[in-house]
């Protein structure tokens, strides 16, 4: 491992790391609830105060470690995907929970997973798509057609 970044920073615990990992998910679970409470403010501007927010937790990590400022120094795709897509994921996010009932917005949401297994099968070596992969995107779409036809 000599010449990684890894190796300038201290191993994180165990514990730490399952209590970070619970933290996001708890975050996480608590996006739709905390969008649906935040009123009337407009989708855009929603996003870009909690990006604003994260962004000043990330420069507080720089007080205690310097070093990790280097890690801004990328070229300008970069940039444009890693901002430019979250932020657009998000003021999308935030309209769809406005626009839509929370509850079947983040359902549909959260349909990305069934992506992930779709277009996994298509890495080298993963054997390619299986029965139940096609079974369990099925079911996904179907959750979601009778989510539409249940309302009319």
């Amino acid at each position: 491992m000599s010449g990684s970044a890894s190796t300038s920073s201290p191993p994180v615990s165990r514990s730490a790391a399952t209590l970070a990992g619970f933290g996001a998910i708890a975050l996480w679970s608590l996006l739709a609830l905390f969008t649906a409470a935040s009123g009337a403010v407009p989708p855009f501007q929603l996003a870009a105060m909690t990006f604003l927010l994260g962004g000043l937790c990330g420069c507080l990590v720089w007080i205690a470690r310097p070093a990790r400022a280097r890690a801004l120094i990328q070229r300008w795709p970069v940039w444009l995907l890693g901002v430019g897509g979250l932020f657009g994921y998000h003021a999308l996010y935030f309209s769809a929970l406005r626009l839509a009932p929370p509850a079947e917005a983040g359902l549909i949401n959260y349909l990305w997973p069934l992506l992930i297994v779709l277009f996994s099968a298509r890495l080298p070596g993963s054997g390619g798509l299986r029965p139940g992969h096609v079974a369990g995107a099925l079911l996904g779409l179907a959750g979601v057609a009778v989510l539409f036809v249940g309302r009319g």
